[in-house]
């Protein structure tokens, strides 16, 4: 089966992160500079994407959290077209995390995350300070991005935050059933593909066949996993067009609330 041609409307990447070589000491390629970055999304057929910036901490200092957020505006600023920023929040820090929640709510962003609690010092989402956030983050309407903690945490916060749209990243094997079936019982749960997301075949259109188009999110959780190895993941299921469209855009705009 020959793979089909990268899609001519934009794939948007709901997760990544903007990482480059001087942030993180990985083995492997990593961007040198942003326009590096970026040339390589699009390159893979990414004309958009959206991501939060994560330094791991003791969850000691909010000041680390700031300058997670600083950077994410940065990066925006610089390319306004290719990046959205995600806002950065810690437990141990409630009324801060707010504030910024607000304050990047305020300057017409709507994405909390990928927030990841094994690189800040905690482990659960649904409970201490978090809760204030994602009160807010639901009356708000923003979309809250989560590294996945386990089934009872997650499905505590969907019970508890039933109009929270909540994106669980990385859904994986084997666990993969077992958050479809969970998403199933509550709507306001979402999924993204990236980081171990679609490593078995067949996985994506599970997926769609057993939630609806609406549900799943294309994402690569890019410079840590290969962007390009996600595009073609999704290229090569059997999909209608469509449901790949949905995938690879339409689900983000429509959960986001961004036009473009």
């Amino acid at each position: 089966m020959r793979l089909p041609d990268l899609p001519d409307y934009g794939i948007i990447d709901a997760h990544m992160h903007p990482y480059l070589a001087e942030h993180r000491n990985f083995p492997f390629a990593v961007p040198v500079t942003y326009d590096e970055y970026f040339a390589e999304q699009r390159r893979a057929g990414i004309t958009l994407s959206c991501g939060a910036f994560n330094i791991r901490n003791d969850g000691s200092d909010f000041s680390v959290i700031r300058e997670c957020n600083a950077r994410v505006l940065e990066v925006h600023q610089a390319y306004p077209d290719q990046f959205l920023p995600g806002v950065n929040v810690h437990p141990n820090f409630p009324e801060e995390s707010c504030a910024e929640v607000q304050r990047f709510y305020d300057m017409g962003f709507r994405w909390i995350g990928e927030i990841a609690g094994y690189v800040m010092n905690y482990k659960n989402y649904c409970e201490g300070g978090l809760l204030q956030v994602m009160d807010l983050a639901q009356d708000l309407g923003m979309v809250l991005s989560v590294h996945p903690s386990n089934l009872e945490d997650i499905e505590n916060i969907l019970k508890n935050f039933p109009r929270l749209k909540l994106l669980v990243a990385h859904p994986g094997f084997p666990e993969i059933m077992q958050n479809y079936e969970l998403a199933l019982k509550y709507p306001n749960l979402y999924f993204d593909i990236s980081g171990g997301g679609l490593t078995r075949w067949g996985m994506l259109k599970k997926g769609l066949e057993m939630l609806g188009p609406e549900r799943i999110l294309f994402g690569t959780d890019f410079p840590v996993i290969s962007n390009g190895m996600y595009v073609a993941a999704v290229l090569f299921e059997h999909l209608t067009p469509t449901q790949r469209r949905m995938v690879f855009r339409e689900n983000f705009l429509r959960l986001s609330g961004y036009t473009l």
